[in-house]
């Protein structure tokens, strides 16, 4: 399958290290997956159009963590997305994020065709589901690969949602639940945090978050950010609702959360950096 990549330079655009075996600027990079590929609901074949984003730090570097960012619905807070991930990313400010972070990944952004009939149907549930996930992440080693001095492998995987990403990752968490054999290898196995932010749409996406952290028996981080909407079909409503309906007990030690006054188109831009540092404000869930 043809492939189509754009590459420049990051930070100090056009501008070589001084020192060829130097530190080189951040990479930029833009291809179409041949992984995440599938015929939509009215029959037409789609692919997936995705950025990879390399800080400075991490250029040439044998192991490197990977960021993959799963965006909501664009046209409820950027119409003019364009469906290019380059802008996606600098609408929430992510390349910025993790070029300054103190604890930098690798940023992996691929654009989500959300429709109302694929998500209906399950199309997009069954395109990124474990299996080619972790098939998506390989794909980024290698590309990163065809940039760089060496290919890098995977140290953590980190994962990010927003708003709509409930679609993905509500249906990943329930494979982690049954135990599917590709949560268990690959990169899914390395899986190190999940940073959810107003995904809680249905209280089974609550319920599965709370399954998902209580699953993992290794240090795995779960933090789930709620945005100021007091509308009772928003997330923080959501959630509230979860908690009173699953009664007395403890939930899982890993899985923080964090209520703020932020809208909630602003979330991505403004916690992501946090995250990765390990400083949000968090507080057990409750």
């Amino acid at each position: 399958m043809y492939v189509r990549t754009i590459e420049r330079l990051g930070l100090g655009l056009g501008q070589p290290p001084r020192d060829p075996q130097s530190q080189q600027p951040a990479l930029l990079k833009t291809f179409t997956s041949s992984v995440i590929a599938y015929k939509d609901s009215r029959g037409q074949c789609q692919s997936t159009k995705c950025l990879i984003y390399v800080p400075t730090k991490l250029r040439n570097q044998p192991k490197i963590d990977v960021l993959v960012f799963f965006h909501g619905l664009l046209d409820v807070c950027d119409n003019a997305h364009n469906f290019d991930p380059v802008k996606v990313a600098k609408r929430f400010r992510l390349d910025d994020q993790v070029e300054m972070a103190a604890q930098q990944a690798t940023l992996v952004v691929p654009i989500i065709l959300w429709n109302s009939e694929d998500r209906r149907s399950g199309i997009i549930r069954a395109a990124w589901s474990a299996a080619y996930l972790n098939a998506l992440v390989e794909e980024v080693l290698a590309q990163i690969n065809e940039s760089s001095r060496v290919r890098p492998e995977l140290e953590r995987l980190i994962l990010a949602g927003h708003s709509a990403a409930y679609d993905i990752l509500t249906p990943l968490a329930d494979q982690f639940d049954c135990g599917v054999q590709e949560t268990k290898k690959g990169a899914l196995a390395k899986l190190h945090k999940v940073l959810v932010m107003d995904t809680i749409y249905r209280t089974q996406d609550a319920k599965a978050l709370e399954r998902w952290a209580g699953n993992l028996f290794w240090d795995a981080e779960f933090t789930l950010v709620l945005g100021n909407s007091v509308k009772a079909d928003q997330p923080p409503a959501i959630w509230k609702r979860w908690i009173i309906t699953r009664g007395k007990g403890e939930l899982p030690g890993n899985l923080k959360v964090l209520k703020t006054s932020d809208g909630h188109c602003e979330l991505p831009g403004n916690y992501v950096r946090s995250f990765l540092e390990g400083r949000l404000p968090v507080a057990k869930a409750k």
